[in-house]
């Protein structure tokens, strides 16, 4: 039995690069600031609010109970599939092992088993029956990961200003919980939890965009570097990043600078990324499109960010003080 899905962090000293290497110079704004309040569940929607905590890897992590056991701190990863466990919890829970399954990881394949949980639950949200791959804890950072098996269908907002995560069953459309000149609405496609932007561009350059919260960087493909290439003979590179991934492999990529990136109606500027054919681009069958994931470097610009599974809506909230002003965040609100 094999799986199509991926796993990875980015190595602390490629981040201590990045940030050092970042494009510098006038030019970063961000129009409009705005509070960080979380949107009050109607009455027709289940709601949770779960005080996340930073991690190790600059993630924020919530509380998981595992058969009733716990709490554990899980990642939630809007770029994976599927949830993972640490082999230590699983191990400390003594859950009866399931088949094998075979993780594409950043630079390699490998095959582990997986574990029979009859239900997991992070606040108000109980999944049963799951059979979840085991990785090792060293690799993870977190006693788990959770994946769109577990959130597909809910809507989460990432408050980075409060430390907290909202999740949502929404039966409604999203509200407007702050002044709409304060916020970008980002629609976006796909299934089963898969949501892309398609209307992206990068330097002019159209591309596929997708927001990944497992990611600590920002990463373009190598098929974006070939069209921004063939636009700007001149663009350089930054230095090198390597991207080390929770099955153990890495691969280095190449940091280049970036003017804008625009979102439909947001846009980020005089950001960077790295270039890199992760396997998320194959999984995502975007290897030979001009595609890149958005991660935790951009996503901290905001005071909170909420993605709506169910009706296909990234909502971004500017924040007064972001923790690193680079990329610059602008929202375009047409008249």
């Amino acid at each position: 039995m094999s799986d199509t899905f991926s796993r990875r962090t980015f190595a602390s000293s490629g981040l201590a690069l990045a940030a050092s290497l970042l494009p510098g110079g006038p030019g970063w704004t961000q129009t409009i600031t705005a509070n960080a309040s979380l949107q009050k569940p109607d009455a027709d929607q289940d709601a949770a609010s779960l005080m996340a905590r930073t991690d190790g890897n600059n993630h924020l992590t919530i509380e998981v109970m595992i058969n009733g056991k716990g709490p554990f701190r899980f990642v939630i990863d809007t770029g994976a599939e599927r949830t993972v466990i640490a082999d230590t919890v699983a191990a400390a829970l003594g859950l009866p092992q399931g088949d094998t399954v075979t993780i594409n990881g950043i630079s390699n394949r490998i095959t582990v088993p997986t574990v029979r949980v009859a239900n997991l639950s992070f606040g108000l949200f109980v999944r049963t029956e799951l059979f979840l791959p085991i990785l090792p804890r060293t690799f993870l950072f977190a006693d788990g990961y959770l994946g769109l098996d577990a959130i597909n269908g809910t809507r989460v907002t990432f408050d980075f200003q409060n430390h907290a995560l909202h999740v949502e069953q929404p039966r409604a459309p999203l509200h407007q919980a702050t002044p709409e000149s304060e916020t970008a609405r980002v629609r976006a496609r796909g299934a089963d939890g898969r949501l892309r932007v398609t209307d992206c561009l990068v330097d002019s350059i159209a591309a596929t965009a997708f927001i990944d919260t497992g990611a600590e960087v920002s990463v373009g493909n190598e098929s974006l570097l070939y069209n921004l290439r063939r636009r700007n003979k001149h663009l350089t590179t930054l230095g090198t990043m390597t991207l080390t991934g929770v099955t153990g492999g890495e691969v280095t990529g190449d940091i280049i600078p970036v003017k804008r990136i625009r979102l439909q109606g947001l846009a980020f500027t005089n950001g960077s990324l790295v270039i890199a054919d992760v396997p998320d681009f194959s999984v995502w069958k975007l290897r030979l499109r001009a595609a890149l994931l958005i991660g935790m470097d951009y996503l901290r610009q905001f005071a909170a960010v909420t993605i709506d599974y169910r009706n296909k809506e990234i909502r971004f909230e500017l924040s007064l003080a972001p923790p690193n002003p680079r990329p610059g965040v602008e929202i375009e609100h047409t008249v």
